[in-house]
């Protein structure tokens, strides 16, 4: 072999070691396959940014979430369908869809109730409730619901970013549980309370209900199953 086919397969291998890592990052990794009526919102929304914090420990009970083994949001081909008509409109705006939690197994809810019932656990106090007096107050305020439409496969937690993927300034955190993350609180600036009321009217438009106390949660209207699932996100 010449010296100039060597340094010219040289340069082929370089290249090659270049780009194989970055596209690997860029291609979410095989998904394990769901049960009838579900699906992955990265495969229906292909540039949607996941931060799904029960996959993690920085939520609010500060530990990983029973039922979250891999860090994937899942709705009903319905819900995804009509996020999908926001995404588009989002798009054409200039924004993406971030999502921190869609589909939420059973077996989760049990663990935020009994992560609510024992009051000696306040190591994320300062960042997710620093209003609450008594833990015991999130399920007495429906900040923890027992019957979960997250569990139906119908509800998602989102915010906006732009096309780079920087969040917008929605006032608060997610999972934020206070006055300053419900629908009209007082104390916003003029731009977290615009970026609000861009979120909430183009989900409203696309057939979602946002949840009064949390500027992040909207349901699907009519919601095609009435019961709970409890499936792992995996």
């Amino acid at each position: 072999m010449t010296t100039r086919c060597r340094a010219a397969c040289l340069a082929l291998l370089c290249a090659a070691l270049f780009v194989c890592p970055s596209r690997a990052e860029e291609t979410p990794p095989p998904a394990h396959e769901l049960p009838e009526g579900f699906c992955y919102l990265h495969e229906v929304i292909p540039d949607i940014l996941l931060d799904m914090r029960y996959a993690g420990t920085h939520n609010f009970v500060g530990d990983v979430i029973d039922g979250y083994e891999a860090p994937y949001a899942v709705m009903t081909h319905e819900a995804a369908e009509q996020l999908q008509k926001a995404a588009d409109e989002f798009r054409a705006m200039g924004y993406r869809i971030l999502v921190f939690d869609a589909y939420r197994p059973q077996r989760a809810v049990r663990h935020f109730v009994r992560w609510a019932r024992n009051a000696e656990d306040l190591r994320m106090q300062e960042e997710f409730y620093p209003e609450i007096r008594k833990k015991s107050q999130l399920l007495d305020q429906e900040y923890i619901a027992r019957n979960s439409s997250h569990c139906r496969g119908s509800a998602i937690d989102m915010t906006l970013t732009d096309l780079e993927g920087n969040p917008l300034d929605m006032g608060t955190g997610f999972d934020y549980f206070g006055k300053l993350a419900w629908h009209g609180a007082a104390g916003l600036t003029p731009e977290q309370t615009a970026n609000r009321a861009l979120l909430k009217s183009v989900m409203e438009r696309c057939g979602f209900r946002c949840f009064s106390h949390e500027w992040w949660h909207y349901k699907l209207i009519g919601e095609p199953y009435s019961q709970g699932f409890d499936f792992p996100v995996k």
